[in-house]
This record gives structure tokens, sequence and C-alpha cells, in this order.
């Protein structure tokens, strides 16, 4: 990794260790129970709404076309171009939000497959009305952390999940009393000090500049539009996934929502750290060099950057196989949330895990699709997969039940990943596949060998107090992590050589340090 995507990945973990102390606190407080699916449900409306602004991807949009003005030595006609789009997407997002307010149950009730229970949606209801304001500070926020980003500028948007995370806890933790309102308050706060307050601060820090501009009819606006209208009117993966779980985990009970949103949390870690820190930090580079017409370099870089994510995403995989049941127990059994609940969101932690290969691989090759201003054709895959998989969640429920939707999303992801890859072309393809070969062949040896230990100790595991929980699962993490990287060298993966050969040049610096 550059440094980049170091910065990224450091705040994307930090971000999520944040995120996974929240869960921690949710399954202390409320476990499974109906204020936590309430408030899982009551993200759908807001998210939804994210999405139709294509708040996601503003700063893919916006990076493309800032860097041409930039080439052409303009960048006063790009911060004219960046107020002008900001002001009119910003006063239609201020649009929507109104009648999302006030019609919410109606909304929640048409998107949801098996309706709530009454309990349910009116706690969805009062939370989503909530958090539904931190969307004009997310809007606002995306605009603000692209300009940076396009200025090669990475570390205060970096801080954002951070800060957003940490507010969550804290009036998690302050208003804990009142169950789970204060995280839902803990939305919007985080939202307008992170994604506003803060990129407020770093954008006149990096030079950003801002014009009283409003014209509906410029042709930068127009662009913008054309180039956001595939992939907001498409489904990306990820909210895919969440959708799946907010939909169709009603199906399953009080528990069901819960349940998955814990599982898919967990696993939404790697592809955060492994995945969207390696696309993030690559971007801006990737437009460059198509703007510069250096295809072949480009698709070749690409090919590169997807086999290092493998190469250290699939021991990953296998130390998690190996120790997801004493993770489990250790992030949430406590309080409200029971040593069965701990067993299920075990397993669906397991169900979940492969759709992590498709979505980290996804996270850089559809950014690289995008800085080609290729939109139609990642939008057009993803969201024929996903619509195609809305009729498999039912008939795969009746012989899976909840493990349907991990189950659905992991095929999915696979499916994308594939017909993506089928269409990427150029230099660069036949190492990734040695090294593909490789790490496969390592999953193939290691996750079966987790998962046998897993059984193997598995009474032991229910049993065990919280310092033997700690203790094997840092040793049997360490043990199936470097084990992973070792066989991948073995078969022949140069990035897993790479890997070991930093890894020793840091160990020796350190040993000659001290």
């Amino acid at each position: 990794m550059n440094k980049a995507s170091l910065i990224i990945a450091a705040s994307l973990l930090a971000s999520r260790v944040l995120g996974i102390l929240r869960e921690m606190l949710l399954a202390k407080i409320a476990g499974v129970n109906e204020q936590k699916n309430a408030l899982d449900l009551a993200f759908m409306i807001p998210d939804i709404l994210n999405h139709l602004i294509g708040t996601g991807f503003l700063s893919i949009v916006f990076i493309s076309l800032f860097t041409t003005h930039l080439l052409k030595q303009n960048e006063n006609e790009g911060w004219r171009s960046f107020s002008n789009i900001f002001n009119v997407l910003g006063s239609f997002l201020l649009i929507l939000v109104i009648p999302a307010f006030i019609f919410m149950r109606e909304l929640i009730l048409l998107l949801t497959v098996a309706p709530p229970s009454e309990e349910i949606l009116q706690l969805a209801i009062y939370f989503g009305r909530i958090i539904l304001p931190a969307q004009l500070f997310f809007f606002a926020g995306s605009f603000l952390i692209a300009a940076q980003q396009a200025r090669k500028q990475f570390f205060i948007p970096s801080l954002t999940g951070i800060i957003y995370n940490a507010s969550i806890v804290f009036f998690g933790w302050i208003f804990k009393e009142n169950g789970v309102a204060g995280f839902a308050l803990g939305v919007p706060i985080g939202a307008f000090v992170g994604f506003f307050v803060l990129q407020i601060i770093g954008s006149y820090r990096g030079g950003v500049k801002y014009f009283p501009a409003f014209n509906p009819a410029n042709s930068e606006l127009i662009k913008t539009l054309k180039l956001l209208l595939p992939m907001i009117l498409g489904a990306g993966s990820m909210f895919a996934l969440e959708f799946a779980i907010r939909s169709f985990g009603s199906m399953f009970g009080n528990h069901g929502i819960s349940s998955l949103n814990y599982s898919y949390r967990l696993m939404y870690t790697l592809v955060a750290v492994f995945g969207f820190s390696v696309g993030t930090a690559k971007y801006p580079n990737m437009v460059k060099m198509f703007k510069e017409n250096k295809i072949a370099s480009l698709k070749e870089k690409v090919w590169g950057d997807l086999a290092k994510i493998l190469a250290i995403l699939i021991p990953a995989i296998c130390a998690l196989t190996a120790v997801s049941l004493p993770i489990v127990r250790i992030l949430f059994e406590r309080g409200a949330f029971t040593q069965e609940n701990s067993i299920l969101v075990n397993n669906l932690l397991l169900c979940y895990l492969p759709a992590s290969i498709g979505l980290c691989a996804q996270a850089l090759l559809v950014r690289a699709f995008y800085s080609m201003e290729k939109m139609w054709l990642p939008t057009l895959v993803n969201t024929l997969t996903f619509a195609a998989s809305l009729f498999l969640y039912i008939p795969v429920s009746k012989i899976a039940g909840i493990y349907s939707v991990p189950i659905v999303s992991f095929i999915c992801s696979f499916v994308q990943l594939a017909v993506l890859l089928a269409f990427w072309q150029g230099q660069g393809s036949r190492p990734f596949i040695r090294d593909f070969i490789a790490a496969v062949a390592a999953l193939a040896v290691f996750a079966p060998l987790g998962l046998y230990l897993s059984k193997y100790a598995y009474n032991w595991l229910l049993g065990a107090n919280l310092a033997s929980l700690i203790l094997y699962s840092a040793i049997f993490s360490l043990l199936f992590f470097s084990f992973a990287i070792v066989l991948q060298t073995l078969f022949g993966s140069k990035s897993s050589s790479y890997i070991m050969f930093l890894l020793k040049k840091k160990m020796i610096k350190s040993y000659v340090h001290n």
C-alpha cells in the first residue's frame, strides 16, 4: 500500500473499531430485541434517500471532472463547477427530505417484505426521523471530501468515520438508560461534526473555493448528472446487501434484522480495511492515468492491486474462520446479548465471510471502470444481479431460513465479480490469475481447517472465560494468518512474497532500532 492507502486503511480500521464498539454497546443494552431491530430498520429510508441523490458517488464523479480542469490548468473554473453542482443538488436533496420525513411509515411498509410488528414500526419511524437530517451533512461532506481528495489530501477526509462512530458511541452511552435512542441521536450530531464542520476546516486549509453559483442548465452539472444517473438508478453491492438485511430480515421474527446486522458489520470490517481503503486511495491516480491516455498501464496496475488485495484478504478470512465464535463472544456477549445470540451471529458471519472476497475486489474494480467513465457497465452488472437475487431470497429461505440472506448475498457478490473481471481486459491478468490460484489454494486448506478447529473446540469455547477467549483468538488468528501467507508464497504468489518481504524488512528495522 502507498501512503494514501495506509492513511485511509488506518482511518477505516479505527472507524470500524469504533463501529464495533458501537455494536458491542448496542449488544449489551439491547441485544437483538425490538428496539435494536427498529434502529436497524430506521436507517432504510435515510440510506435510500442518500442513494437517490448519489451522495456515495459524488466524489467519484467530481474527482474525474476536477482532474480535467487541473490538467488544463484551469482550477478556478473547476471550483465554480464544484459550487454550482453542490448548490443545485443540495437544493434537490432538501426538497426530498421533507416528504421522506412525513411519509416515513408508508415508505417503510412499502419496502419490507414482511411488515414489522407495530411496536417495531413505531420505533423505526421515530428513530428514522431523528436520523434523516444527517443525510444533508453526508451530502455536503461528500462534496468537501471529494474536493480535498482531488488534490490528493486524504488525512482530514479520513477522520469522518472516526468522528461519526465516536459520536454514536458517546451518545449511546450517555443515554443508555433510554434504550437505543441515544444511538439514533448520535447519527446527525456525528454527521454534522465529522462530515460538515471538520470538512469545512479541511477544505479551507486545502485551498477549496466556493462561489454562490446556481445554474441548473450548466453543461458540467448536466454531465455530472449523466455520470451519476446510472449509479443512482443502479444498486451498488453494499447498498444491496444492507437493503436485503432490512427488507428480508423481518421475515425471521423480531431478532432477524439485528442478528444479520451484527454479523454483516463484522464482515464489513474486512471490506472497509482491505477493499475500500485501496479503492479510495487509488481512484485519483486511476482517473489521472485515464485522462493522460495511459490505458494499458492503468489496466495492468489494477490487476496488480487486485492481486495484492487477495493476498492479504484471504489470510484474514482464514484467521477469522478459525476464531469467529470466540470473537463474537468477546465482542458482544454481555448484558442483553446471550450465548444463544452469539451462536446465531457466529453462524451468520461464517456464511457472510466468502462475500468479502467479491466485495473487496469490486471496491477497486468498480472504481477502475468509473475512472474510465464507464458508469453503466458496473451499474448494470450489479443491478441486474441484485434484481435477480430478489427472486431467490424467499425460496432459499424455505430451505436455509435466516441463512438465506448471507448465502444469496455472497453468491451475488461472486457473480458480479466474475462478470466484471471478464470485461476488464489488458496486460497483467496472467500474474493476477497465478496469485488468485495461490490464494484459493490457501483458502481451500485453512478455511476447512479453521472450521474443524472451531467444531473440535466448540464446547470449550462456549464455556471459556473472557481471558481464555482472548488468548485463544490471538494465538490461532496469528497462526492461521501467517501460515496462509506462507502457503500462498509456496504456491507462487508474488503478492504474498512481497508482503512477506515487507514484514521481514519491518521486523529487521524494528530490531535494529531496539
